[in-house]
């Protein structure tokens, strides 16, 4: 039987090893479309503040997928599914024909109608490509602008912060809170990292960015100019799924799954970031990011790819540090 994985981050080459330790025999292609191999993105961080070295950030290497049986296709990426045909169609136009699918594409950050114009000046922090970008250029860096929501948000904040790097976040908010529950924080978050010295700007956005000298001016909404030697800035993260577009698969931001994550068609799985899975308290759907999530959601699709007929409990809460503070993330509400 042939399993194809379309996307080879933590929820993709979790179900590629479940897979092959359940059912040796099985074929298992991983489409990825970034030119390494497969890598933890979780630890980008660390490896940034050179905590780890890059070696320490694959999942596996080459000739440890060689001896799982895993074939990656790297630098490559899905353009179109026919699930009704059982067939892939790449971006250089190969037809890839498979028995189950899983689509484990993840999110990605995106920028609104202003700062899409500006997108040449924006320095993703996303991709270990990113990531190896702004390693090169951190010594030059000491000023920084970060407009953004979310944890992800929250943790380059205290990476650069980390670093020694003056930072500046700007928020279309009235307070900073990056979707966090304040009991989670056990005090006030927007005033803890103003006490660390994080200059936070309240319920604004950047409309403007010009290259200069020395960096970039930027100006907001309100009018602020500021100078500064990078900018980071996304409008939103989102579920990559293109792929899935003209296809019969059921969507709204995300591919819906139930909680054997199963799609509305037969032997097309979704895992990851990529997903919004139906939560019995809600009664509804609900995107469901998290790393421990992809973690499970990759062994369960693994599993349920290979016969079995697991379900995946929901995570309700992920925890992660700050600065020495225990904090909880809730996805569902």
């Amino acid at each position: 039987m042939k399993h194809v994985i379309i996307g080879a981050g933590v929820a993709g080459i979790t179900a590629a090893k479940t897979i092959k330790e359940l059912d040796r025999d099985a074929k298992v292609v991983v489409i990825g479309d970034e030119l390494f191999l497969p890598y933890k993105r979780y630890l980008l961080t660390e490896f940034l503040c050179d905590s780890i070295k890059r070696d320490e950030l694959l999942f596996f290497s080459v000739e440890k997928l060689r001896e799982l049986g895993i074939k990656l296709r790297k630098g490559e990426f899905a353009k179109a599914i026919d699930p009704s045909e059982k067939v892939i169609k790449l971006h250089h136009n190969e037809v890839m024909h498979y028995d189950k699918l899983l689509i484990a594409t993840g999110g990605r950050p995106g920028l609104g109608i202003v700062l899409r114009q500006y997108k040449k000046h924006i320095h993703f922090y996303y991709s270990l490509y990113d990531t190896l970008i702004l390693k090169e250029k951190l010594p030059e860096i000491q000023k920084c602008i970060v407009f953004g929501d979310g944890v992800s948000c929250l943790d380059l904040i205290c990476m650069l912060h980390n670093l020694g790097k003056q930072v500046t976040y700007i928020t279309k908010g009235e307070r900073a809170t990056f979707a966090l529950e304040e009991d989670d924080f056990e005090g006030d978050l927007h005033e803890f990292l103003k006490k660390k010295g994080i200059k936070i700007i309240t319920e604004d956005q950047i409309v403007s960015i010009e290259e200069s000298d020395h960096g970039y001016k930027i100006e907001t909404i309100q009018q602020k100019m500021l100078t500064t030697d990078i900018v980071f800035a996304w409008d939103n993260y989102k579920p990559n799924i293109s792929c899935i577009d003209g296809s019969e698969i059921e969507k709204k931001l995300g591919i819906l799954v139930n909680t054997r994550l199963e799609t509305s068609e037969k032997d097309n799985y979704a895992a990851g970031d990529c997903i919004e899975i139906y939560h019995p308290c809600i009664k509804g759907y609900w995107i469901n990011f998290g790393l421990p999530n992809a973690l499970e959601q990759g062994v369960i699709a693994g599993k349920n790819m290979s016969g079995q007929d697991e379900e995946y409990k929901i995570q309700e809460a992920i925890a992660f540090n700050l600065m020495g503070k225990s904090l909880q993330a809730r996805w569902w509400k």
